[in-house]
């Protein structure tokens, strides 16, 4: 006889329960203990390889920029050698002397930087296209330029075509041709440049805003006005290199995988032969005045869908004490995106794509300026906003005081601005001219990190008052017809701008 255990036993019982197979009440099946489920052990947890990008990125430390002492040596005949140092393969060769338009003579605007440029039409020794010819067999183009304050010639090349470019360079700034036809072609081009210059009404807006506040004469833009450029002669071009381009005020500069005494030699053999009578730029400062009150010059430019704004005043020139504090308060108030005319303009108002607000700063004068082109229904609202916004950075009883982040920022900016600069021996090349042409201690670059590192909130709030927003002189370049009941209705009285100011 089979046995049976207690499991085949109930699971009969409950069968016969289900099928009312068996006779009598049901009985019910006994009890059986359950049994308790236990969980399988979870896998180990995979380490997500991407985990820190859950974590937001904490700042690095800040590094300043090293920049370079540039070496130095004076020539034998009062020409300067500067040599910056730079691990690369193009070697950048520039020669700079400190006369710009500041120099020129009255009625004769133009002529600093037209004879910068012909300096590359022509030697005594290459025609204009022999002189393309041999620089281009060195890789090389070379780029010629004027600004208020000195005018270079420059070029980049390889480190090892140094040697030939500065003998080509030698030749181009010390014995140029100054042909009568070349510079009568180059000067057709020039006036083609200036007109097509004055079809467009940013450019427009700055010419006459300058030459209101500066003067006939200074106050033109170193390209020129239309009617002296139309006036100058090769002869002219050539009086000016005489005069100028001497050694007391002469500057060669390589910027380069190079150091001084590899070509202090070849310097001196072909920049010592150098002659001409001393003659230093003027130092004076223009003693500049702001319109009595607010003054607002308005030139008419139909059908404009908007119009093109450009603020000036008066400001301290770039040998002034205060210059970087200036710089840091330009920046602020209008030089970065996050300035506080952008932020205004652009971003609460959206009267602008863009506007810019900086402190110029020449040997001889000094201004501040905003600029910027808004739609035409909201003319005089943006000036309203410029001039709100002015006062709000000189007077910080009117609520907005100069902060610190603010100022940390537009530091920031102007460090990174150098540092870009050690990015191309052109860029450093062109510190150095700057260093030779502001009479700058050698190592202003290099100090300059801890400079703007040392200036205060407070020193930066001291230049604030500079400022001053209810004597701008203001160029309107727009539809007068559809500005002007807006303009005088919100209390700017209207000058129409003298054609003059933008010939």
């Amino acid at each position: 006889m089979k046995s049976f255990d207690l499991r085949t036993l109930a699971r009969a019982l409950v069968a016969c329960a289900a099928l009312n197979g068996c006779g009598g009440a049901p009985t019910a099946a006994p009890s059986t203990p359950a049994i308790a489920k236990v969980a399988a052990p979870a896998p180990p947890a995979t380490p997500d390889p991407e985990a820190w990008r859950i974590a937001e990125p904490t700042s690095g430390a800040h590094v300043l920029p090293q920049f370079p002492v540039p070496e130095r040596k004076v020539l034998k005949n009062g020409v300067t050698l500067f040599v910056v140092h730079k691990a690369a393969a193009v070697a950048t060769l520039s020669v700079v002397v400190r006369h710009g338009a500041s120099s020129e003579p009255a009625g004769k605007s133009g002529l600093a930087g037209l004879t910068a440029r012909m300096l590359t039409e022509g030697t005594k020794k290459h025609s204009s296209l022999a002189l393309a010819e041999a620089s281009e067999s060195l890789g090389a183009t070379l780029e010629a330029d004027a600004n208020r304050d000195e005018s270079h010639v420059s070029f980049a090349t390889l480190t090892s075509d140094v040697h030939r470019g500065l003998e080509l360079l030698a030749e181009v700034v010390l014995t140029p041709a100054f042909s009568s036809s070349e510079f009568t072609r180059v000067k057709a081009e020039w006036l083609d440049g200036l007109r097509a210059e004055r079809q467009e009404p940013a450019r427009i807006s700055s010419l006459v805003a300058v030459r209101a506040l500066l003067g006939p004469a200074s106050g033109t833009s170193v390209s020129g006005s239309i009617p002296d450029v139309e006036k100058l002669t090769a002869a002219d071009l050539a009086a000016f290199h005489a005069r100028c381009y001497v050694p007391s005020n002469l500057a060669v500069i390589v910027a380069g995988d190079l150091k001084l005494a590899d070509i202090e030699a070849q310097a001196e053999q072909l920049f010592g032969r150098a002659t001409g009578t001393p003659f230093a730029p003027s130092t004076e400062l223009l003693k500049l005045e702001s319109p009595p009150k607010l003054r607002v010059l308005i030139v008419d430019r139909k059908d404009s869908v908007q119009s093109s704004v450009f603020a000036i005043q008066p400001f301290p020139a770039r040998s002034q004490p205060g210059f970087e504090a200036r710089d840091i308060l330009g920046g602020l108030v209008g030089g970065l995106f996050t300035s506080r005319l952008n932020l205004d303009l652009r971003e609460k108002h959206a009267y602008t794509y863009g506007v810019h607000g900086q402190a110029l700063a020449t040997r001889n004068w000094g201004a501040f300026i905003v600029a910027t082109e808004v739609k035409t229904e909201t003319t005089a609202d943006s000036l309203t906003e410029i001039i709100s916004e002015l006062w709000r950075a000189r007077d910080p009883a009117r609520g907005e005081p100069i902060v610190d982040p603010e100022v940390d920022r537009a530091r920031t900016d102007l460090m990174h601005a150098l540092g870009a600069r050690l990015e191309h021996t052109s860029l450093m090349a062109d510190a150095a001219r700057n260093v030779f042409a502001q009479q700058l201690p050698l190592d202003y670059y290099a100090k300059y990190p801890a400079l703007l590192g040392s200036i205060s909130t407070a020193q930066v709030a001291l230049q604030a008052p500079l400022l001053t927003p209810d004597h701008l002189l203001v160029v309107i370049v727009g539809d007068r017809a559809q500005i002007e009941p807006s303009l005088k209705q919100h209390g700017f009285a209207l000058e129409t701008a003298d054609p003059k100011l933008s010939e």
